[in-house]
Protein backbone atom coordinates (compact mmCIF):
# COMPACT_ATOMS: atom_id res chain seq x y z
CA UNK A 1 0.00 0.00 0.00
CA UNK A 2 0.96 3.18 -1.10
CA UNK A 3 0.02 6.68 1.13
CA UNK A 4 -1.33 9.54 -0.70
CA UNK A 5 -2.91 11.74 2.12
CA UNK A 6 -2.85 11.26 5.80
CA UNK A 7 -5.11 13.90 8.03
CA UNK A 8 -5.91 13.47 11.80
CA UNK A 9 -9.37 12.71 10.11
CA UNK A 10 -8.97 10.40 7.30
CA UNK A 11 -6.47 8.40 4.88
CA UNK A 12 -5.95 7.38 1.10
CA UNK A 13 -3.63 5.01 0.31
CA UNK A 14 -2.84 3.11 -3.42
CA UNK A 15 -2.97 -0.63 -3.60
CA UNK A 16 -1.49 -2.18 -6.36
CA UNK A 17 -2.59 -5.26 -6.02
CA UNK A 18 -5.90 -4.17 -6.80
CA UNK A 19 -5.05 -1.35 -8.73
CA UNK A 20 -7.67 1.12 -6.42
CA UNK A 21 -7.56 3.80 -4.02
CA UNK A 22 -8.56 3.14 -0.43
CA UNK A 23 -10.13 5.89 1.36
CA UNK A 24 -10.64 5.30 5.18
CA UNK A 25 -12.57 7.85 7.76
CA UNK A 26 -10.84 7.76 11.49
CA UNK A 27 -13.54 10.05 12.84
CA UNK A 28 -16.85 12.05 11.39
CA UNK A 29 -15.49 14.69 9.54
CA UNK A 30 -16.22 18.20 9.74
CA UNK A 31 -17.35 20.22 6.22
CA UNK A 32 -14.16 21.96 5.33
CA UNK A 33 -12.35 17.90 6.22
CA UNK A 34 -14.79 16.77 4.17
CA UNK A 35 -14.67 18.39 0.76
CA UNK A 36 -10.67 18.22 1.61
CA UNK A 37 -10.84 14.83 1.56
CA UNK A 38 -13.19 14.29 -1.39
CA UNK A 39 -10.72 16.74 -3.09
CA UNK A 40 -7.56 15.11 -2.29
CA UNK A 41 -9.37 11.85 -3.66
CA UNK A 42 -10.00 13.21 -7.29
CA UNK A 43 -6.04 14.14 -6.88
CA UNK A 44 -5.20 10.54 -6.47
CA UNK A 45 -7.24 9.22 -9.47
CA UNK A 46 -6.03 11.45 -11.65
CA UNK A 47 -2.45 10.72 -10.00
CA UNK A 48 -2.48 7.04 -10.12
CA UNK A 49 -4.61 6.69 -13.04
CA UNK A 50 -7.53 4.83 -11.38
CA UNK A 51 -11.16 5.00 -10.95
CA UNK A 52 -11.57 2.46 -8.54
CA UNK A 53 -11.86 3.45 -4.71
CA UNK A 54 -12.82 1.18 -1.94
CA UNK A 55 -14.48 3.54 0.45
CA UNK A 56 -14.41 2.74 4.16
CA UNK A 57 -17.13 4.51 5.30
CA UNK A 58 -17.23 2.55 8.89
CA UNK A 59 -16.14 5.66 11.04
CA UNK A 60 -17.41 8.54 8.82
CA UNK A 61 -20.95 9.55 10.80
CA UNK A 62 -23.28 11.57 9.23
CA UNK A 63 -22.95 14.13 6.33
CA UNK A 64 -24.35 17.19 6.42
CA UNK A 65 -27.34 17.91 3.75
CA UNK A 66 -25.61 19.93 1.89
CA UNK A 67 -22.11 17.96 1.64
CA UNK A 68 -23.94 14.95 0.67
CA UNK A 69 -25.78 16.91 -1.90
CA UNK A 70 -22.30 18.27 -3.06
CA UNK A 71 -21.00 14.85 -3.08
CA UNK A 72 -23.79 13.29 -4.95
CA UNK A 73 -24.14 16.05 -7.96
CA UNK A 74 -21.28 18.21 -7.64
CA UNK A 75 -18.25 15.97 -6.77
CA UNK A 76 -19.47 12.85 -8.08
CA UNK A 77 -19.46 14.36 -12.02
CA UNK A 78 -16.17 15.78 -11.79
CA UNK A 79 -15.02 12.26 -10.41
CA UNK A 80 -16.32 10.61 -13.51
CA UNK A 81 -14.66 12.85 -15.86
CA UNK A 82 -11.78 11.80 -13.98
CA UNK A 83 -11.97 7.89 -14.50
CA UNK A 84 -14.25 6.87 -11.13
CA UNK A 85 -15.71 4.14 -12.48
CA UNK A 86 -16.46 1.31 -9.31
CA UNK A 87 -16.82 1.83 -5.56
CA UNK A 88 -16.53 -0.61 -2.93
CA UNK A 89 -18.14 0.81 0.05
CA UNK A 90 -17.79 -0.69 3.63
CA UNK A 91 -20.94 0.90 5.38
CA UNK A 92 -20.44 2.09 8.81
CA UNK A 93 -23.05 0.33 11.36
CA UNK A 94 -24.96 3.43 12.57
CA UNK A 95 -28.45 3.01 10.67
CA UNK A 96 -28.68 6.96 9.81
CA UNK A 97 -24.96 7.05 8.62
CA UNK A 98 -25.83 4.29 6.13
CA UNK A 99 -28.85 5.97 5.19
CA UNK A 100 -26.66 8.97 4.06
CA UNK A 101 -23.87 6.97 2.53
CA UNK A 102 -26.60 4.69 0.46
CA UNK A 103 -28.65 7.87 -0.37
CA UNK A 104 -25.16 9.85 -1.54
CA UNK A 105 -24.36 6.34 -3.96
CA UNK A 106 -27.65 6.28 -5.48
CA UNK A 107 -27.31 9.27 -7.41
CA UNK A 108 -24.54 7.52 -8.68
CA UNK A 109 -26.71 4.74 -10.43
CA UNK A 110 -26.28 4.26 -14.16
CA UNK A 111 -23.38 6.35 -13.72
CA UNK A 112 -20.81 3.79 -11.70
CA UNK A 113 -20.85 0.21 -10.54
CA UNK A 114 -20.52 0.35 -6.86
CA UNK A 115 -21.37 -2.26 -4.11
CA UNK A 116 -21.74 -2.48 -0.19
CA UNK A 117 -19.62 -4.75 1.93
CA UNK A 118 -19.12 -5.68 5.58
CA UNK A 119 -15.35 -6.07 5.65
CA UNK A 120 -12.43 -4.77 3.46
CA UNK A 121 -11.12 -8.31 2.45
CA UNK A 122 -14.47 -8.84 0.04
CA UNK A 123 -13.94 -5.16 -0.88
CA UNK A 124 -10.65 -5.56 -2.67
CA UNK A 125 -11.44 -8.79 -3.70
CA UNK A 126 -15.01 -7.48 -5.50
CA UNK A 127 -12.98 -4.35 -6.92
CA UNK A 128 -10.17 -6.50 -7.68
CA UNK A 129 -12.28 -8.34 -9.81
CA UNK A 130 -14.42 -5.84 -11.60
Amino acid sequence: MQPYFDRDYATITFDANSNSLIGSWKMPPLSHEFRTYMEALLSAMEHFKTGRVVANTTKMGTLHPDDQEWASIEWTNRAVAHGYSHAAILLPGDVYSQMAVEDTMNAAVGVLTFSYFENIESALQWIKSV
